[in-house]
């Protein structure tokens, strides 16, 4: 990928966020202060460089995560109103639970809709970190992070089609920057 590609790309990647964030603050979930957890999904989606039609993946794989989450939350406060500390309760529980999560979507189910398991930790943290409230704001905003992520990597993918963004260096300079950095 040329310098030009990537400084054209990065501009299109700050006008996504700058618009999202303006969409989203216009939102009724806005009042939740969430919108942070959209950054937390859209990274995972993003850092991938996920083509749109994997975005069930993710998604399925996000809920899953929501649903791991409240099952932990549930089982912490069952063992903790046993008697049992927090630190003993969650190691226990996250123990077993993420052994459990990880061996059945990583393995048994990794080539399914419900087999993205950075996505499903994401889903499950975003969980814990709203103590289990709010879940429909947790999975939109989630969700709001995908659309981001597929926004910036589906704009990448078109400039990266058209002649301007793919043309070689016009100068000799630019063209001995560029097989320098190829070398490295």
């Amino acid at each position: 990928m040329n310098k030009r590609y990537l400084w054209w790309w990065t501009v299109w990647i700050g006008l996504a966020s700058g618009l999202f964030c303006i969409i989203y603050a216009n939102l009724p979930i806005m009042k939740h202060n969430i919108m942070w957890m959209a950054f937390v999904a859209l990274p995972i989606y993003f850092g991938v460089g996920a083509p749109l039609k994997k975005f069930p993946h993710f998604f399925f794989s996000m809920l899953s995560g929501v649903a791991w989450g409240m099952v932990m939350l549930f089982f912490i406060g069952k063992m903790m109103g046993a008697g049992f500390t927090a630190p003993v309760s969650m190691f226990v529980v996250v123990g077993i639970c993420t052994t459990l999560c990880v061996g059945l979507h990583m393995i048994l189910l990794g080539n399914t809709v419900f087999g993205v398991v950075p996505m499903i930790f994401g889903g499950l943290s975003m969980t814990f970190c709203a103590g289990g409230q709010n879940l429909i704001g947790v999975i939109g905003s989630l969700t709001g992070g995908f659309l981001l992520g597929v926004a910036i990597s589906e704009g990448g993918r078109l400039m990266q089609k058209m002649k301007y963004f793919s043309e070689k260096p016009e100068t000799p300079e630019e063209t001995k920057a560029e097989s320098a950095e190829a070398e490295r």
